[in-house]
C-alpha cells in the first residue's frame, strides 16, 4: 500500500502541473489548440478525484471511472483538429448514456465486477480508436508529424488502457502495476499533448502571418503612387495600427480631371482592411463604368454596395468617406461625405478655414435603404497656392505616449502645422505632421493613420 500511495502522490502530482503549465500557455497565448490541453489535464484531476472518493460498490467504481470519457473525447478532439479530420462529441455522449444504463443493468442483475465496469471503458475508449481509425483512414491525403503520429500511438495505447480497467481494478495486488502504466501514459501525454498543441498553435499563427502578410502587400500596392495629376500637389501619409489597415486612400485621374477618396472603416485590423478593399473595388468600378457620375451618386452607390455585403457577412462595421472630385481642370472641387472636417489653407490670408463635411448620415455602409437625394454636395475652389488638408481621426484622435488618458493629439496641431508650413513644398509639410504625431505619441498608435494634402498649381487655380 506504501507503494501505492507513493504512486498516486507522483500521478497527482504530475496532473497538477499539467494543468498548471497548459493554464500558463492558454493564458500568454489565448489559443485554442493550448484551451484543449486545459480541458484534457482538468478532466484528468477531476477523474483522479472521483476514482479514489466513489468506491462503495462495483456500480459506483464503474460509474466513476465514466469521467475518463471527459479526458479521452477533449484529447480525440484535439487529435482531430490539428490533423484535420472530422470529429463530433454528440454521438459519443449518446454511446457513453447507453453504457451507463448497460452498466446499472449488470450491477443490478448481480454480474460479476469486469461485466458491470465493461461497457463504461468501451464508451470511454471509443473517442480515441474512432478518431485513430478516421486518421489512419486519411493518412494518404493528411501528412503526419512525429509529434502527430506519436499522439495516436499513444492515444491509442491509453484507450487499451482504459479497457483493461475492467479487468483489474479489482485486483488489489495488480494496484502498483495499475497505477505505473498510469503514470507512464500520464508522461507520454504531457509530452505529445503538448508537442502537438505547440505545433498546430505555431502552424496557425504561421498561415495568419502569410495572410496578413499578403493582405498588407495587395493593401499597400492599391495605395496612390504619385500618378501623374495634372495641375495638382499631392503628398500622402498612411501608417496603420497592426499589419492591415482600415482607413481608405485612393486617387484617379481622368484627363484633367481627378478624383480623391478618404475613407475610416470602423475599428482596424484584418477585418476592417478587408471592408477598406471591398470599398476601394467599388468605387473603382463605379468610376470606370459611369465616368460622368457626380460626387454624391458615387458615395449613394457605394453606401448600397457596402451596405449589402456587410449585411451578408454578418459584420457591424461602416465607412466615414469623403469624395472629392477636381472638375474643369482648375481649383474647382466637389465634395461629398460623412467625415471629420477637413482644413483648408488659404495662401492669399494665410488662415485656415475649417470645412465640415456632413451630407448624408452616419457613413457608408450602415443605412442599406438610403436613396439618392439623402447625399447631398458642395464645391470648394482652391486658388493657387492653396493647400486642402483630409485626414481620419486616428490623427486627432492619436493618444500622447498611446494612453488616452494622457491626453490626444486634437485639430490644434494639424491647424498650426497648416499655418506654419503649408507655403513649403507638400512633401516638408507632411514630414512635420508625421514628426509631430511619432514625438506625441511615442510612436505608440492603437487606430489607423491617414490623411492626404493637396494643392493646384498657380496656372491651374480658381
Amino acid at each position: 500500500m506504501e507503494i501505492v500511495e507513493h504512486l498516486l502522490l507522483v500521478y497527482a502530482g504530475a496532473m497538477l502541473i499539467n494543468v498548471v503549465l497548459a493554464l500558463m500557455l492558454w493564458w500568454r497565448h489565448r489559443d485554442p489548440h493550448y484551451r484543449a490541453l486545459v480541458w484534457i489535464w482538468a478532466a484528468s484531476v477531476v477523474t483522479f478525484v472521483l476514482q479514489g472518493a466513489l468506491t462503495q460498490s462495483p456500480l459506483v467504481i464503474s460509474l466513476a471511472f465514466a469521467s475518463v470519457f471527459f479526458v479521452n473525447t477533449n484529447l480525440a478532439e484535439l487529435l482531430s483538429s490539428t490533423v484535420g479530420v472530422h470529429y463530433r462529441s454528440r454521438p459519443f455522449f449518446v454511446v457513453l448514456g447507453v453504457a451507463v444504463v448497460a452498466c446499472t443493468a449488470a450491477s443490478l442483475a448481480g454480474a460479476p465486477f469486469w461485466m458491470v465496469a465493461l461497457p463504461i471503458t468501451m464508451a470511454d475508449a471509443l473517442p480515441l480508436f474512432v478518431t485513430a481509425v478516421r486518421i489512419v483512414r486519411q493518412r494518404r491525403s493528411v501528412r503526419l508529424s512525429i509529434a502527430r503520429r506519436s499522439l495516436v500511438i499513444v492515444a491509442v495505447l491509453f484507450g487499451l488502457h482504459n479497457l483493461d480497467f475492467a479487468f483489474l481494478r479489482d485486483r488489489e495486488w495488480l494496484a502498483p502495476l495499475g497505477f505505473t502504466i498510469a503514470l507512464l501514459f500520464a508522461f507520454a501525454l504531457s509530452v505529445t499533448t503538448l508537442a502537438v498543441a505547440h505545433k498546430a498553435a505555431t502552424e496557425q499563427k504561421t498561415r495568419a502571418t502569410v495572410e496578413l502578410d499578403a493582405a498588407r502587400s495587395i493593401q499597400t500596392r492599391l495605395l496612390p503612387r504619385g500618378e501623374a495629376l495634372v495641375g495638382i500637389e499631392m503628398a500622402s501619409y498612411v501608417r496603420p495600427a497592426e499589419s492591415v489597415g482600415g482607413d481608405y486612400l485612393d486617387t484617379y485621374a481622368f484627363g484633367s480631371d481627378a478624383w480623391f477618396f478618404v475613407g475610416d472603416v470602423t475599428g482596424h485590423g484584418l477585418g476592417a482592411g478587408l471592408v477598406m478593399l471591398m470599398a476601394q473595388s467599388t468605387v473603382s468600378s463605379i468610376l470606370h463604368a459611369v465616368p460622368g457620375i457626380a460626387p454624391r451618386e458615387v458615395n449613394c452607390l457605394l453606401n448600397r454596395v457596402l451596405s449589402r455585403n456587410l449585411e451578408r457577412l454578418g459584420e457591424s462595421r461602416h465607412m466615414t468617406v469623403v469624395s472629392l472630385q477636381r472638375t474643369g481642370g482648375r481649383g474647382r472641387f466637389l465634395v461629398s461625405g460623412s467625415h471629420d472636417d477637413v482644413y483648408l489653407w488659404r495662401a492669399r490670408t494665410g488662415t485656415v478655414e475649417i470645412v465640415s463635411i456632413a451630407h448624408f448620415p452616419v457613413g457608408v455602409g450602415f443605412l442599406p435603404d438610403l436613396e439618392v437625394d439623402a447625399f447631398r454636395q458642395d464645391e470648394i475652389r482652391l486658388e493657387p497656392g492653396d493647400v486642402l488638408y483630409v485626414g481620419t481621426d486616428g490623427v486627432t484622435e492619436a493618444a500622447r505616449g498611446g494612453d488616452p488618458r494622457a491626453g490626444l493629439f486634437g485639430e490644434a496641431p494639424v491647424l498650426e502645422a497648416l499655418q506654419e508650413h503649408a507655403a513649403s513644398p507638400l512633401t516638408e509639410l507632411k514630414t512635420h505632421l508625421v514628426e509631430a504625431l511619432d514625438a506625441f505619441t511615442g510612436g505608440v498608435y492603437d487606430d489607423d493613420v491617414t490623411f492626404v494634402l493637396l494643392r493646384v498649381n498657380d496656372e491651374e487655380g480658381a
